[in-house]
């Protein structure tokens, strides 16, 4: 008898064409694990009333539960009747369960998917957000919950220990860090470099600074900007990629006001330009010349490591147990401490200011991610955790 292929669902926030770090780096993994047996389904979320319930992304089936409407009978049975169809045609047919992020939606996917017989992966995405400290102060029924999760896996060192310090059993984590095509996200030749500023109307003879992700208090892409404009610097401009609308939970509604106000501004140092959506992120990151990451709170960054993998340098902030994992300072890039206007401005005009140095880090960044996180050795990680899981 031929064992059939295993049976993987993968429920996110967000999924292509939305823009997002977790579902670029679910569809990043599900195309890495592509020929190894292993057949997925995704399930998400989408804000978009035009998004169809059942799509197909890649050959994969994606179905998009609607998110974000309240108040009327006919959504409550418009989305009862998804979940139904959800249970009967996907659900009760998996193996492998792989939650990416932990939140109240889940809450119901684990519960179908313990009734499914199911094996359910967790993987953790934020310190602060779904590490088990975080979700403990949630109340009872959200640990409950958590607790019904048969693998955890932490992409970062401060997430293992934020897990183990919650006194959750060791034999269930497992750390695996995020992975990034590096195919895909590779550096551009200057020739290259050129022509994809042109068809992404960006100017060319501007040393471009790069910011990729949601405009939140905790992302701290006005820090940036506003760190750039009092600087001054000469011949620099700034891209900044990241929803902008008000209504996405994690957008902050005065960071975007400020950010709006500041792209209108004539008093800048060079153009700001504000991209919500892409379908060809790293064709930005590939443009670009400078990478700048301002958390004060992460998982493990996905766009400092596909910043890494094109070849730019980059700037981060330094968090504990996260970014200082990733970049080893001085070698592949260069840290601040979080909110640290100063440091920052000092390390924006030492990069304005030396080509050399960029593209000393740039190349070394890139071999980082080429070694530790190229996606086709984090989807072997995965695959071997979903095999063991579904006893395969």
């Amino acid at each position: 008898m031929i064992d059939s292929n295993l049976q993987a669902l993968m429920l996110t926030g967000a999924y292509f064409p939305d823009v997002s770090g977790a579902g670029l780096q679910c569809r990043s993994l599900i195309a890495a694990c592509s020929g190894g047996r292993i057949e997925f389904t995704v399930i998400t979320t989408s804000r978009d009333p035009k998004a169809r319930f059942r799509d197909t992304v890649d050959g994969v089936p994606v179905y998009r539960i609607r998110a974000g409407a309240h108040g009327t009978l006919a959504t409550l049975l418009v989305r009862l009747s998804q979940i139904a169809y959800l249970w009967f045609k996907v659900i009760r047919k998996t193996d492998v369960l792989h939650l990416h992020g932990f939140s109240r939606k889940s809450w119901l996917f684990i519960l179908l998917g313990r009734l499914a017989g199911a094996r359910l992966l967790l993987k953790l995405t934020s310190l602060g957000e779904d590490d088990p400290g975080s979700v403990a102060a949630c109340g009872p029924l959200a640990r409950f919950f958590y607790n019904r999760v048969d693998r955890y896996v932490a992409p970062s060192e401060a997430l293992c220990r934020a897990y183990l310090e919650a006194g959750f059993p060791e034999r269930k984590l497992v750390a695996v860090p995020n992975g990034v095509d590096t195919v895909r996200f590779s550096p551009a030749a200057a020739e290259e470099k050129a022509v994809l500023r042109e068809r992404l109307g960006l100017p060319r003879d501007r040393l471009l600074i790069l910011f990729v992700g949601h405009h939140s208090r905790e992302k701290r892409s006005e820090l940036l900007v506003r760190v750039w404009n009092e600087l001054k610097l000469p011949g620099t401009g700034m891209v900044l990629i990241g929803a902008l609308d008000p209504a996405n939970y994690e957008v902050d509604r005065e960071v975007v006001s400020y950010l709006r106000q500041a792209a209108a501004s004539a008093d800048r140092p060079g153009p700001l330009i504000l991209v919500e959506r892409t379908g060809r992120i790293e064709d930005y990151y590939r443009a670009c010349d400078l990478f700048v990451l301002s958390s004060v709170r992460e998982g493990m960054p996905n766009a400092l490591v596909e910043a890494m993998a094109c070849g730019l340098a980059c700037i981060a902030t330094r968090l504990a147990g996260i970014t200082d994992r990733i970049i080893t300072e001085g070698e592949d890039g260069l840290l601040f401490a979080t909110d640290d206007r100063q440091a920052l401005a000092e390390l924006l005009t030492r990069l304005a200011g030396d080509g050399r140095l960029r593209v000393q880090l740039g190349a070394r960044a890139r071999e980082t991610a080429v070694d530790r996180f190229d996606m086709r050795k984090i989807a072997a990680s995965y695959g071997k955790i979903y095999r063991e899981l579904a006893g395969r």
